[in-house]
């Protein structure tokens, strides 16, 4: 990384991607009006994942696999990435695998994707492949997009990266993630939480944090059965994973549609513009935080400062789901629309 944060010649855009070449993501403070827990000692800090230059977490999974299945020389001619993702993995790998070389990537997506989410795969040059996904497949449901994939990656020219199961994925967070939080909050963690979702950000930023601190406890933040929010996965679907991700954390959370966009939404109120997963994470860490507090439990997390110092990962920001808020929170929480009437290009629905 070059001090003046320049990057230049022939690879300067492989290595603005590159996450261990870029300054560490921020590390926020959340303001106290949305942290109740504040008079009583407790600081919830936002690592800010969403700032890579790629706009979300699966920036370093996606670099790290691409990159190292490089060094290994199993790129070699690949033209095709497959994988299945609706959003942010997908993004990041067709971005990244540019770099090195692999011009086309495919992904299949859910029926159910939101029309802001399929226009961004194909401003990238995605291509979508739409799968009605069973509502709760079995690990070896042909039907599943993961399964479909993997097969689509029988093609000699296609790989299927497989985020699920790619060990290149937690690693890419015990390299970069793990160790930035570590540094920024000088070794005074009392707890760390992620969102649930291919489960690779947790996995591999608790080996790094466990590895400074055994004891230190890691909370996972799962959706709630039958609720939306794009990212995280409910516990059901979480059996799709092919990582062991249970023996990384110390407790569970659940969260709601609901709560997650309203957190998301007031969070970037307050400037920290993050999306829906964002205020799922903070929404479980705030529910197991009152739970330990109503227990007694606050003063066994503190620090030597006497804090309970929390981290809470940020995955992405709200600009790919804008069209979903005003579905999943209450419109008391927007301002009216004056002379909504002379409005030429309101939508239909």
């Amino acid at each position: 990384m070059s001090s003046k944060n320049v990057f230049s010649g022939p690879d300067a855009v492989r290595d603005f991607l590159d996450p261990g070449k870029l300054p560490y993501s921020p590390l926020v403070e959340l303001p106290a009006a949305l942290n109740p827990l504040a008079g009583d000692g407790v600081r919830i800090l936002l690592k800010m994942m969403n700032l890579h230059p790629l706009g979300n977490v699966k920036a370093a999974p996606a670099f790290n696999m691409i990159a190292e299945r490089a060094a290994r020389g199993d790129l070699d001619g690949v033209h095709r990435l497959i994988e299945n993702s609706s959003g942010n993995t997908v993004s990041s790998l067709a971005l990244v695998a540019r770099q090195f070389g692999v011009p086309e990537t495919s992904s299949y997506v859910p029926a159910e994707i939101s029309w802001n989410k399929l226009l961004m795969l194909l401003f990238y040059g995605i291509e979508p492949i739409v799968n009605e996904e069973p509502a709760n497949p079995t690990e070896g449901d042909p039907r599943s997009g993961i399964n479909k994939a993997r097969a689509d990656a029988a093609a000699a020219d296609t790989w299927n990266p497989g985020q699920y199961d790619n060990p290149d994925n937690p690693d890419a967070h015990e390299k970069w993630t793990g160790p930035q939080i570590w540094d920024q909050s000088d070794g005074r963690l009392s707890l760390f939480c992620s969102s649930l979702g291919t489960t690779g950000t947790l996995i591999g930023t608790s080996r790094y944090l466990k590895s400074q601190r055994a004891d230190l406890p890691v909370l996972g933040v799962m959706r709630a059965p039958d609720n939306y929010v794009p990212g995280p996965r409910t516990e059901k679907l979480l059996n799709l994973v092919g990582f062991d991700w249970r023996a990384h954390l110390d407790h569970i959370a659940t969260a709601e549609t609901g709560e997650s966009y309203r957190l998301s939404m007031e969070m970037s109120r307050l400037g920290l513009l993050v999306g829906p997963s964002s205020g799922l994470a903070l929404a479980g860490l705030l529910q197991h935080l009152r739970k330990t507090q109503e227990a007694g439990g606050l003063d066994a997390l503190r620090n030597s400062d006497g804090e309970v110092l929390c981290v809470s990962i940020c995955c992405d920001g709200p600009l790919p789901y804008l069209d979903e808020y005003a579905r999943y929170v209450d419109k008391a929480h927007f301002p009216e629309i004056r002379n909504e009437a002379l409005l030429r290009n309101k939508p239909t629905q």
